[in-house]
């Protein structure tokens, strides 16, 4: 008779449903956090004025702080990193958007219409410079085939 195990015994279901749980949950926090890194850097701007000549160094700032998101969006989510990076993209699209309209602007200013463009290209940008950071693990060197006739 076999030795009973002191381990809980786990069906697969289980522990397969577990994994779909634990990776849906990663994926929802890289992006939000993504996303609210983006948020908390605009509010958080130095050069958050309504003069002109400021305005573009605030567009700098956006850009960098997308690239910084899309990056962080990349490691949190471990894997398939360029659809969690291009919903944080999506999202800062949707609030340019967002701000236009409180603006009660009739049509985007420049401002809007760079943020909405500028935005999920340098998320997009983080995400690949994170994918060229990104450890990969050793694999064994593939033998050199031989074409002898």
């Amino acid at each position: 008779m076999p030795a009973a195990s002191s381990k809980p015994f786990k069906t697969k279901c289980q522990s397969s449903s577990l994994r779909i749980v634990r990776s849906t949950l990663r994926s929802l926090a890289s992006v939000i956090i993504g996303f609210v890194f983006v948020l908390l850097a605009l509010r958080l701007s130095p050069l958050a004025t309504d003069q002109e000549g400021f305005q573009f160094l605030t567009v700098v700032w956006t850009i960098g702080a997308a690239i910084i998101a899309g990056y962080l969006t990349a490691l949190i989510a471990g894997s398939h990193e360029f659809p969690h990076a291009a919903s944080v993209g999506l999202l800062l699209i949707v609030s340019s958007f967002v701000s236009m309209r409180q603006q009660e602007l009739t049509h985007p200013g420049w401002y809007e219409i760079t943020v909405a463009g500028c935005g999920p290209i340098s998320a997009m940008i983080g995400c690949a410079l994170r994918l060229l950071t990104k450890p990969r693990p050793n694999t064994p060197a593939q033998p050199a085939s031989s074409t002898q006739p």
